[in-house]
């Protein structure tokens, strides 16, 4: 009896000590490999850690929000490509990328993630915004990051399938938050279907 006693004290203890809420375990996605193939597909370093499009395993309102969406359509000043992203597990990050341009279409090739003045306004866009709430390498960050004229990145659009509507490529960028605290995005890729207006 007294064994008894001994096992189930050990158990419970066990039990107690190994389920704290608080520690900083998550399990590490993996990026997604780069295509061109409209796989719908999204993920990026953001400090050197992992960050995939996800929606949280339950979600009451899922339906009307989407993990991953890329808009490309014509504007009075040009074409826009605009990707937006979010990871809501664990916390919440997120991401989207703008990249104007004034010719009747965006081509294939390089693109700057600084900040872009269209014609019809003057007040300058961000190219890049990462919204944050959540631990990056065990740092909490609750803030929003911006690219501007003197910190930015590159996209880079290596297709653009116009009959199955979708645009593959590839990104980095530094951006700056209020507070002047930085955060470094890197390895991004993405292989989106876009809607188009």
């Amino acid at each position: 009896m007294k064994r008894i006693w001994f096992y189930l004290l050990v158990m419970c203890f066990l039990v107690f000590t190994a389920c704290n809420s608080d520690d900083d375990v998550t399990v590490m996605d993996e990026l997604p490999a780069i295509s061109t193939a409209g796989l719908n597909t999204f993920g990026c370093l953001i400090d050197g850690q992992v960050f995939v499009a996800k929606k949280e395993g339950f979600c009451t309102d899922c339906d009307y929000e989407t993990e991953l969406n890329l808009t490309y359509e014509k504007t009075s000043d040009g074409y826009r490509f605009a990707l937006a992203t979010s990871n809501k597990v664990d916390g919440e990050i997120s991401m989207q990328l703008e990249v104007y341009s004034d010719e009747d279409f965006l081509n294939e090739g390089k693109y700057s993630l600084s900040e872009t003045t269209l014609e019809n306004n003057d007040t300058p866009l961000s190219n890049a915004k990462c919204v944050i709430d959540k631990k990056i390498k065990g740092v909490a960050l609750d803030s929003e990051f911006y690219t501007n004229k003197s910190i930015g990145g590159v996209l880079e659009i290596i297709r653009i399938d116009q009959e199955s509507k979708f645009i593959s490529g590839t990104f980095y960028f530094s951006a700056l938050d209020d507070n002047g605290q930085f955060v470094n995005v890197s390895d991004g890729r993405f292989d989106v279907t876009y809607n188009n207006f």
